[in-house]
């Protein structure tokens, strides 16, 4: 329940940053054409930091618990926040350094909290993530609607507050709590050395293969999420609180996705889920362009489109991190977590340069969906090339 509670927070914090930045676009003095500059600028080092924060949080969690380093991130995030508050007025520059280092304090908690779970459960894992997932999933879905709301009527920058006192609260409770998974013992340099570590159990090109699949998995995600409210306010001409009702039905569909890819992953295996699930993703973003290129208009397609990317994803995100807990040692768990979700958040931040340059070369936002399905079919067709030592499902 904590690890989930976390989860949620430290979503919701990274997915305010796009309605902000979309905000800003609507407010400030931005040359025309030039909105992707800003988007690139602002988001593509924020996610970027926000997946390399998980390589030193995964050394950390293996030496001093998962329990500290979640509390610490929290507590990054929570000053960030506040300075936020209080420093925006200076400009884009600052707004840009500080979306920086609260994102590096939320990138500290996916390798700890992962690791703290599967630790604890290591049976019905897939199940345990799923619900772990799920508390991410209710941060996400409140994020984009608290973000437009708030940027929409009141004073924006009230938004860090709120956060960082829920911060507090969570990065408390978290110090408290104990659960069996602190029994593990920490593991030491020369362990790591004899066989237990990060290649006892996956083999160096199984690594390559996992990396790229990940990369390409969190660039689809990264650059449609980051695109999704730009594209509904600034091409289709929706209002901000519109744009942010649309983003939370991504995270509607994907508590139940969550849910039920967590039990399927159980059932039947993490590959089989892992392909099916991230080829119905490219198919939802083939949907989520078609209906504004004309003459298809349709708004409940676009509506179909969003809650089906959100349940296929998050269905595959159980599969995705019941397979990085299989190609690991639960001594070794939490530097295996931290590099597989700095592919996923910090090389999956690319997929903002991708969108944004092909608004630059084509004019629309459209043809970067048509890009981020390209994706999903690419890391599809790598689950069947993944090999462990184990030859593990």
């Amino acid at each position: 329940m904590i690890t989930g509670a976390s989860h949620g927070l430290v979503h919701l914090l990274m997915l305010a940053l796009p309605y902000i930045t979309t905000k800003l676009l609507l407010v400030a003095p931005i040359l025309p054409g030039t909105e992707w500059i800003v988007v690139l600028l602002l988001n593509t080092p924020a996610y970027f930091v926000f997946g390399f924060g998980a390589l030193p949080a995964g050394f950390l969690c293996d030496r001093i618990g998962p329990r500290k380093v979640i509390a610490m991130g929290l507590i990054l995030s929570v000053c960030s926040g506040i300075a936020l508050f209080f420093l925006w007025p200076f400009g884009i520059g600052v707004i840009a350094f500080l979306f920086i280092t609260y994102a590096f304090g939320a990138g500290l908690y996916h390798p700890a909290g992962t690791t703290w779970v599967s630790n604890t459960f290591e049976t019905n894992r897939g199940k345990a993530l799923g619900r772990h997932g799920i508390g991410g999933s209710i941060g996400q879905m409140m994020a984009p609607l608290i973000s437009a709301l708030i940027l929409s009527t009141i004073f924006w920058p009230v938004i860090f507050l709120f956060l960082a006192a829920i911060g507090i609260v969570i990065a408390f409770v978290t110090l408290r709590v104990r659960t069996q998974s602190d029994e593990i013992k920490p593991v030491h340099d020369h362990e790591l050395k004899e066989g237990s570590g990060f290649f006892s159990i996956i083999t160096p090109s199984a690594l390559v293969i996992v990396s790229v699949l990940l990369a390409a998995r969190g660039m689809l995600y990264r650059g449609t999420v980051t695109a999704l409210p730009v594209y509904i306010t600034l091409e289709l001409g929706a209002l901000l609180v519109i744009a942010g009702f649309i983003g939370t039905l991504v995270y509607v569909g994907g508590i139940f996705g969550q849910e039920i890819g967590g039990q399927l992953t159980d059932r039947f295996g993490w590959r089989i889920i892992l392909i099916g699930m991230t080829l119905l993703s490219s198919l939802s973003l083939v949907l989520l362009a078609v209906p504004y290129a004309p003459p298809l208009s349709n708004d409940a397609l676009l509506i179909t489109a969003v809650l089906l990317f959100g349940f296929s994803f998050f269905a595959a995100q159980a599969a995705t991190n019941t397979m990085v807990a299989s190609l690991s040692s639960p001594r070794s768990r939490g530097q295996v977590f931290g590099w597989s979700f700095f592919t996923r958040f910090g090389l999956g931040a690319f997929g903002i340069p991708i969108m944004t340059l092909s608004v630059f070369v084509y004019g629309t936002w459209v043809v970067g969906f048509y890009l981020m399905a390209l994706l999903g079919v690419i890391a599809a067709i790598l689950v069947p090339l993944i090999r462990s030592r184990s030859h593990d499902s």
